[in-house]
This record gives C-alpha cells, structure tokens and sequence, in this order.
C-alpha cells in the first residue's frame, strides 16, 4: 500500500486541483490520501463536502508544513509515503512511477517540478526559476542529496530510523532532514519523470516576501547546518565582503541552468529576469537578518 501525504493552508484556490489529481491516477493498488490542515479559509467545507474518501485532519492554529507532514505520518498505512504540496497537481502516473521507483534499493526516491501556473505571469515564473532550477524535467536522472516535499517519497522505514521533520527550520525543514539522511548514508534518486506541476505566487508582494524569508532561514540553517556556503554565516566579517556578491552569483547560476536546459522559460519572458532580480535583493535582506539579527544562532 501506498499512502500520500498533503500539508494545507489556506488552500480554498488549489485543492481541488490538487486532490483531483490523486484521485485521477493511473496506479491500480491500494493507496491512501491524507490531508492536514490548518486553513482558516474554505479548505475544510471544500474537502468534507466534496472528497469524504480523503483522510482529512483540521487544525485548530495554523501549523508549519513539517508538522503538518509528521502528523500524517503518524496516521500512514503505506510501506512508502509520497508527499505532495496542496498547491500542486500530480500527473496522472506519478503514484505508479514512484512506486515503480521504489522497486529499487533507493529509500528515497523524488521527481521534477514544472511550472503549474498561467505561462504569461513573471512573478510566477520568477518563483520557479528561483526555488526549482535543480529540479525541471530537463535535469538528468542521478542521486542528488536533497529533493523539494512537493515531490518526493520515503519507504517508511526511513521515518522509524531517522525521525521526523523539524518544523522550525521551514521554510528549508526538507533540505534539513534530507541532509540528515545524506550525512547517514542514505542515497536520494531523483527521477525527472515523476512530475507534479507547482502553483507559485502571483502577486510581487507576495512573492517578494517569501524571498526574504527563505533568505533568513537559509542563513539560520547555514549555521547549524555543514551545507554548501555554511561558512559564510559563520564567519560575520565574512559575510559583509561575500553578501554583495551572493544575489549575482545566484542569478548566474540559475539564469545559466534555464539558457542551457530550457531556454524558452526566459527568451520568451525577458521580465521574468526583473523579477527574480529584485527577489534575489530581497533575498539577501532576509540573509543578513539571518546572520545578524539577535537570537539567532
């Protein structure tokens, strides 16, 4: 048995979609979808009234995604646990090809990420470039050390080795636990035909805000954390002569993923690249506030 995890908030716009999708699926064995929420919106009268086969739990506060994902856990059948995010819809074979995938010796087995929203949007499109370049359907197969929970899957016994999700370090608590496993031993496959197709923001404040957020936590996990630039958090001088060169480097590595990989996300969307600019400023603010900013650690 299969089971399908979805954290939810406020998610009234998209779990139709999202639902419908795992509903619609071409797997024929026994799997199981559970939602936790914690909306304060429709989202709870919209899965009651329309989707009773779902597992669905509410929340009475809102609650982090990773919590979300542990409390599901806690209620899964399934010898493997695929997540998904409510703002994404599944293809149609994406239960049968990660349960194809997990016929494997892999415990950890995750897929690739298009971009799920109106194609004319730039801040949509800046949102995907700046969050997703690692993982477009034009990436090759290959172990990787980490994969988004918008699309991933664990057998479960990873969750009975290594514990759960720490909910305190979202929006990077994903990249957290698979950078346990990594350290443990554990290979990740990352398998670009598992596809799940994103919703990102659409509004600029919004999506600007969100941008400095993953700026601040990025910084804060940098710290406790031995990943890629740790070093930089750090070490505060270090970080004054190495932050006004960050966002350009950043820009310079994602713009030349998409020109090599899919050229057309940016030739046809020029204000894509103005967009994701002023993320990138933002950002940085969030980084600094990360560093500097008095209890972090």
């Amino acid at each position: 048995m299969l089971s399908v995890v979805i954290p939810s908030y406020n998610s009234e716009s998209t779990i139709e979609k999202c639902l419908n999708s795992l509903l619609g699926q071409s797997f024929s064995d026994d799997y199981e979808i559970i939602l936790v929420d914690s909306s304060s919106d429709r989202t709870p009268l919209i899965v009651t009234s329309k989707y009773p086969g779902v597992n669905f739990t509410h929340l009475d506060k809102k609650t982090d995604p990773g919590t979300a994902r542990n409390i599901g856990i806690s209620k899964a059948r399934g010898e493997i646990i695929a997540f998904i995010d409510s703002d994404c819809v599944a293809d149609r074979d994406w239960l049968e090809r990660i349960w194809d995938a997990h016929k494997s010796s892999y415990n950890v087995i995750g897929g690739s990420v298009q971009n799920g929203n109106d194609k004319s949007n730039p801040v949509a499109w800046a949102g995907y470039i700046s969050e997703f370049r690692e993982f477009i359907p034009e990436q090759s197969k290959r172990e990787v050390t980490h994969i988004p929970t918008c699309n991933i899957s664990y057998k479960t016994k990873i969750f009975r080795t290594y514990g759960l999700f720490k909910g305190e370090y979202y929006p990077q608590e994903d990249l957290v636990f698979n950078h346990s496993l990594s350290l443990s031993g554990e290979k990740i496959l990352f398998d670009p035909m598992i596809q799940v197709y994103h919703t990102h923001r659409t509004k600029l404040e919004e999506y600007l805000n969100h941008q400095r957020k993953i700026g601040n936590i990025t910084s804060r996990v940098l710290k406790l954390f031995d990943l890629e630039g740790s070093f930089i958090p750090r070490h505060p001088i270090l970080a004054v002569l190495a932050m006004p060169f960050l966002p350009a480097v950043k820009f310079v590595r994602t713009v030349s993923i998409f020109i090599r990989l899919k050229q057309t996300a940016i030739i046809r969307r020029p204000r894509v690249l103005a967009v994701f600019a002023v993320g990138l400023l933002y950002w940085i603010i969030g980084f600094s506030q990360g560093i500097y900013s008095k209890g972090s650690k």
